[in-house]
């Protein structure tokens, strides 16, 4: 996505200088006098006396792009599959997404399948360009300066850690073509920036949430020496979330909106109530709703309960996933003890083992269970090579749809950043 577009995407609604210009006459002279009052000037809004209504927006902009993160990891993955007759979405589903696919530019609103390019990218632009506004502004002029400044360069992290997830590259602002490595770079130094804001304030809900974060990319960078450190810092029932709404759409809580209200997505049969030591686990429960399912008729779709609500929060990072960090990297008996600790408050049976591959992979099963739904899956698929259920090669949804279940782990970039960028199309 370029900058021009996602400028003008950002602000639009009244962050954004949009000149509307009656021709009445041949006139000149008067044709800069016209102005349209239902228009903000971005001078006029990108000032200090306007920081709340920016910080609002990005806040906004944050909940619809980290909800669209949420809904394509799931349905990329093996949380969800597509239960809609329509054809928009196969390509996802069925793991053959393509640069042309249709639904590559759509926005969070869209009830059938979000981007998650467009509104994710969205949000770290306005997050980034908040950070520069504040940075340009003084402690003088805006209450809580520096409290707002961590937790913009803290949305701008996770909003580069779903845009690396979830795609094969990026641009970043009418920028080069980015690898994920290099995007999860941007975001490890965003993370560092909240964190050393948020511990120099003494904010801790925000210094936390960056510990989870930077914690979370080091882990997929490979830097497990800081990765670790910076999860053991996470304080037992540490959450930050985020929180849907009612109403607009483009708040909504995405997964309980996909699948309780549309129903074009639903929990399939491998990952409907998984079971933990060969009893349910009730992290992933679901049941019938009864409503039709359009791609494997006369089948129903199932729903998950995690998310009961349009309103329902949705955690963005969490203490267990600091400890399931750990688990990972130590392994061994520090690794069973975590996994344990996790499975306590639920009743489930204690996990017991010496062996360092079954320990490993017993990890893996507790991170799809205690993260379901919150966007990690697709990731875990891709980077520690998971077998993809159903396999390449299967039929996919016989009768209605058809074609075969690919092998693809990442989104190909979108066909509307080539469009856009300049960079990427004229280096092509």
């Amino acid at each position: 996505m370029s900058l021009k577009t996602l400028s003008f995407m950002a602000r639009a609604g009244g962050l954004t200088t949009v000149l509307a210009v009656l021709v009445a006459s041949c006139d000149f002279d008067t044709l800069l006098e016209v102005t349209d009052p239902s228009r903000l000037l971005a001078e006029d809004v990108e000032i200090p006396s306007q920081v709340n209504a920016l910080m609002a927006g990005l806040e906004s902009d944050f909940v619809c792009g980290f909800g669209a993160h949420v809904l394509v990891s799931a349905a990329f993955s093996d949380e969800y599959e597509d239960t809609n007759s329509g054809g928009d979405n196969w390509s996802l589903d069925r793991r053959r997404p393509q640069s042309m696919d249709s639904w590559g530019d759509n926005d969070c609103t869209d009830n059938d399948l979000p981007s998650a390019y467009l509104p994710v990218s969205r949000a770290r632009w306005v997050a980034d360009n908040l950070v520069n506004l504040l940075g340009e502004w003084t402690d003088a002029e805006v209450p809580a300066r520096q409290e707002r400044l961590a937790r913009a360069y803290l949305l701008s992290g996770f909003s580069l850690y779903a845009l690396g997830a979830d795609h094969c590259s990026a641009a970043l602002d009418e920028g080069p073509e980015l690898t994920t490595t290099q995007i999860f770079t941007e975001a490890e130094s965003r993370f560092s920036e909240a964190l050393s804001i948020a511990q120099s304030q003494g904010l801790t809900e925000l210094a936390n949430a960056a510990l989870v974060g930077r914690a979370r990319i080091r882990l997929f960078l490979g830097n497990t020496a800081g990765a670790l450190a910076d999860a053991q810092a996470v304080p037992a029932g540490f959450v930050m979330n985020i929180y849907p709404a009612d109403t607009p759409n483009r708040l909504r809580n995405r997964i309980y909106n996909a699948d309780h209200f549309t129903f074009v997505f639903g929990v399939p049969e491998w990952s409907r109530n998984l079971t933990t030591g060969g009893v349910p686990d009730p992290r992933t429960a679901t049941f019938d709703t009864g409503e039709p399912n359009g791609g494997w008729a006369p089948t129903t779709v199932h729903a998950q309960t995690k998310y009961t609500a349009q309103s329902s929060p949705m955690p963005i990072a969490r203490y267990e996933e600091a400890q399931l960090i750990i688990a990972e990297i130590e392994g061994g008996q520090t690794a069973v003890g975590i996994i344990n600790a996790l499975r306590a408050p639920h009743s489930l049976p204690a996990f017991a083992s010496t062996n360092e591959t079954e320990i490993q992979n017993e990890v893996i099963l507790e991170r799809q269970r205690e993260l379901w739904f919150e966007g990690h899956r697709a990731y875990d698929i891709r980077r520690l090579n998971l077998p993809l259920i159903p396999a390449a090669g299967e039929p996919y949804q016989p009768g209605i749809k058809g074609g075969t279940y690919g092998d693809q782990t990442c989104i190909p970039l979108p066909i509307v950043e080539l469009y856009n960028n300049a960079t990427i199309r004229e280096g092509n």
